[in-house]
């Protein structure tokens, strides 16, 4: 039986911003349990509101944007602007969003792109289905992929903890820092027993 493919995703500004969150997708685009991307306009909306609001100066920014860009290797999506019109009922400030996960699709020849928000409302659902889309929040996609493939996902879940050096962090504290940043049902699921 052939290895399922993994999923194609497209993570939006809102899912880079949080640290903890960032660094899990980060890791599990590493290991190959998902197959992430985004747009430099992304990037540019993570980094403004991080900097903005969180003080962070833009040298440490730019370095974490390289990390992501060279831990996901094709993670950069090109070419997208073109496909915007096919979302008008989609919010205007996330038709990007929608256009590159469309462009996605296209560059990864599968026939489903799962763009990862906390704006679902944002996207309208019937666009996306019809250009083979869907919106969905990250504790939903990352709750049914720890159902899917728990090894996948404990595997990068593991590396992450582990990565931490300054401070260390036990697996305690990383599953509340998820938890805090909304994956409340994926960290629940982390606690859970291992199948």
């Amino acid at each position: 039986m052939p290895a399922l493919r993994p999923p194609v995703v497209v993570l939006d500004a809102c899912v880079l911003y949080p640290a903890a969150q960032r660094d899990l997708f980060m890791w599990l685009a590493a290991t190959g349990a998902i197959r992430a991307h985004w747009t430099d306009e992304i990037h540019e909306e993570w980094m403004r509101n991080v900097a903005q609001d969180l003080g962070i100066e833009r040298p440490v920014l730019e370095r974490v944007r390289r990390l992501m860009d060279k831990a996901a290797d094709d993670a950069l999506i090109r070419g997208y602007r073109r496909h915007e019109h096919r979302f008008p009922l989609t919010d205007a400030k996330d038709r990007h969003v929608a256009a590159a996960a469309f462009r996605a699709g296209q560059r990864a020849a599968v026939d489903h792109v799962t763009i990862l928000t906390w704006n679902i409302k944002d996207f309208d659902r019937a666009e996306l289905s019809a250009a083979g889309l869907s919106a969905v929040t990250p504790d939903d996609f990352l709750t049914d992929l720890m159902r899917e493939s728990p090894e996948a996902v404990r595997t990068a879940f593991d590396r992450m903890r582990e990565n931490l050096r300054k401070p260390e962090k036990t697996f305690d504290e990383c599953v509340d820092a998820l938890a805090a940043q909304g994956l409340k049902r994926f960290s629940e699921a982390l606690k859970g027993p291992v199948t």
